[in-house]
């Protein structure tokens, strides 16, 4: 009997240490591809020891498994991505050469569909399970500084706005749905209490508390609302593109709204108001003094012209008809459990 030769299989794999980096290769062996379990990769690097090792797909042929190497190296650009143990790209071969990217990203699409129908790579994992593995990784990134943590500020900033102007020229992402589906994507997400939708009102505030602080730790947001100020004074957008009505009608919508979800100055007891004041006027008062602005760049005269213009401005009350001027007319509706807001001026 004339024995056979072992079948060679050929497949892609993706290897990676527990809390680390990771590398896309491919391979032929004569076992069954989940049975190689001690190659994880051709890498030179030899500070990165992988311990673990996905397979992510199997081909017929060496051409196929080449070719299918080729797309992933350049779609997740493997030779410059941090992340990536591969120091370059498998490129331009006998068997293959480089397909565009929107091809790539069509072949990473049914991959993937692949994987989700038969619940291989990371659609074989459970959403705890993917949850802590991503927390565990980046944890571990944070401590390297690797991947989005080895770069600064700026730099990130910079690559996100490179993200998004790609994504909108091909129209992927968020891009690629109307504004009717991202509608309902988000009333999805509310109705099933995923996303933000599954935090409570009490997780939000802490995490836009944290948010904050580091934002003005790190400086970005004075910067940011310095450049966003001038971009929309430069282009009249925003509340420059408000006529001083428009601005007026604005905070009186927005007060109304802060009084009856209690928010805001309307959230705080009269004694913490009157501890604000103390300490507000106390710091802007002699801040004030020391800079010759505010009502310390006016003069005496000019103070006792402006409090003689104010008592003779008229004020009516749009409920009762009342007409008198404005300190006495908010004390007038106040006693009578009035809004303040109820009233024009007429003089």
């Amino acid at each position: 009997m004339t024995s056979q030769s072992p079948r060679e299989y050929y497949y892609t794999y993706y290897s990676y240490e527990e809390w680390g980096r990771g590398y896309i290769g491919s391979r032929g062996c004569k076992c069954l591809p989940e049975k190689d379990i001690n190659y994880f990769g051709s890498f030179k690097d030899k500070s990165f020891r992988p311990t673990q090792k996905i397979i992510l797909d199997i081909y017929k042929t060496r051409e196929q498994a080449l070719e299918a190497e080729v797309i992933l190296h350049d779609f997740y650009d493997v030779a410059n991505n941090p992340h990536f143990a591969n120091r370059a790209k498998q490129t331009s071969t006998k068997f293959y050469y480089i397909v565009p990217f929107e091809e790539a990203s069509r072949r990473g699409i049914i991959n993937g569909l692949k994987h989700k129908q038969n619940k291989t790579g990371v659609c074989g994992r459970s959403k705890e399970q993917m949850s802590k593995d991503g927390k565990k990784a980046t944890e571990r990134a944070r401590e390297l500084g690797v991947g989005v943590y080895g770069f600064t500020l700026e730099q990130n900033s910079k690559n996100g706005k490179k993200g998004v102007k790609k994504a909108k020229e091909l129209g992927v992402g968020i891009f690629g749905l109307t504004f009717d589906e991202r509608s309902k994507n988000s009333k999805i997400n509310y109705d099933n209490g995923k996303g933000l939708a599954s935090l409570t009102t009490e997780q939000k505030i802490e995490r836009s508390k944290k948010a904050g602080n580091k934002n003005v730790e790190t400086g970005h947001i004075v910067e940011l609302g310095k450049k966003m100020g001038k971009s929309h004074k430069e282009n009249k957008t925003g509340i420059f593109g408000l006529s001083t009505e428009q601005i007026s009608e604005n905070g009186k919508i927005g007060g109304l709204l802060s009084y009856e979800m209690k928010v805001g100055v309307h959230g705080r007891t009269k004694e913490q108001m009157i501890e604000d004041g103390k300490k507000g006027g106390s710091i802007s008062g002699k801040k004030n003094y020391e800079n010759g602005i505010g009502i310390a760049s006016i003069t005496k005269e000019e103070r006792k012209e402006i409090v003689a213009k104010t008592n003779s401005q008229k004020w009516m009350c749009l409920e009762t008809g009342y007409i008198t001027t404005s300190g006495p007319l908010t004390a007038y509706q106040r006693a009578r459990g009035i809004d303040t807001s109820k009233r024009k001026r007429i003089e």
